[in-house]
């Protein structure tokens, strides 16, 4: 089964796009645990170490966002198939934007359901459009 070079290019660059993400998301929220007084004072109580926690944080988010990539770079190829205008540091405007917005709106609707906007919320938002608006499209061409 031979796959086509383009198609191969896309799916890649979403793969490491969305590891980029996971990295980055998984340092944050473990930095986030490890200082939360609430959530240390948790790991007391109970027999789980935050090493564990580790593990199954950076796996699942490893799991999430590389996923997540994917996705968007069969996104991607459907997007420069039909509109291959660049600018602003990417190849393709229209999916860095979609993606943009997508990450704005599920970053709304965090803070909506939290209450407040963290600093974690932001950070892994800025990381998430950075990477799979910018970076995947340009990983991809």
């Amino acid at each position: 089964m031979k796959i086509d070079p383009e198609v191969g290019a896309a799916l890649l660059a979403g793969w490491i796009s969305g590891a980029a993400v996971a990295f980055a998301a998984a340092a944050l929220v473990l930095v986030w645990l490890s200082r939360n007084e609430g959530w240390r004072a948790r790991f007391g109580r109970t027999n789980v170490r935050l090493p564990l926690v580790v593990i199954v944080v950076v796996n699942g988010m490893m799991l999430g966002w590389t996923m997540v990539g994917l996705v968007l770079g069969a996104f991607y190829l459907a997007a420069e198939g039909s509109i291959s205008a660049g600018g602003l540091g990417t190849t393709n405007l229209l999916f860095s934007s979609l993606v943009t917005g997508a990450v704005v709106l599920v970053l709304a609707a965090g803070a909506y359901i939290r209450g407040r906007l963290t600093w974690p919320m932001w950070s892994t938002a800025l990381v998430a459009a950075l990477s799979l608006g910018w970076l995947l499209p340009n990983l991809a061409r």
